[in-house]
């Protein structure tokens, strides 16, 4: 051929190249057999083996907790108010405490010079699991809202309960 020459371009196409139209074939098409039989294959085995992998891990870390907190926790309940609200919540906890798994104890107050602030330090530095506190004020608070009714009064601040939840219970 010389460089004069130009290529023509055959009126049918190569044998290698498929005919059909894009997207003819659908999934349960005869012609996919060997492609279908492939993929459920595969589909079905790893399916499988990850049922197989829940199933041999999952009892061992079910296992490990079928039986917590296997004691106690220990918790303080602080009553910086001093007044019947503090006494009836404190008495209350501390009458329920062996119902539960929760062990509360009374700390007094004077443990903690910087308020409630201080039982919250000693939550983070895991010094109980929980801590409830009687907020100042909180029986004064009650009784001015019963004597002169105001809508103001929130008795959701009376009492503040402290947890420390990422702790291991073994600690």
């Amino acid at each position: 051929m010389s460089h004069s020459d130009t290529v023509q371009p055959s009126a049918t196409p190569p044998a290698s190249i498929d005919s059909e139209k894009p997207f003819s074939k659908y999934f349960s098409s005869p012609k996919l057999a060997a492609e279908r039989a492939l993929y459920l294959k595969a589909l079905i085995g790893g399916c499988f083996i990850i049922v197989i992998a829940i199933f041999s891990v999952f009892p061992i870390y079910w296992g490990a907790l079928w039986k917590t907190p296997e004691r106690s926790l220990n918790g303080w309940v602080v009553d910086f108010d001093g007044g019947t609200v503090g006494q009836t919540v404190a008495g209350q906890l501390l009458a329920a405490s062996g119902a539960t798994k929760v062990a509360f104890t009374t700390a007094p107050s004077s443990n903690f010079p910087g308020g409630p602030n201080d039982l919250i330090n000693a939550v983070v530095e895991q010094k109980t699991w929980f801590a409830v506190t009687i907020n100042p004020g909180a029986s004064d608070r009650l009784q001015e809202s019963y004597s002169n009714p105001n809508a103001n009064y929130n008795g959701t601040e009376a009492v503040s309960m402290y947890a420390a939840e990422a702790r291991n219970e073994n600690a």
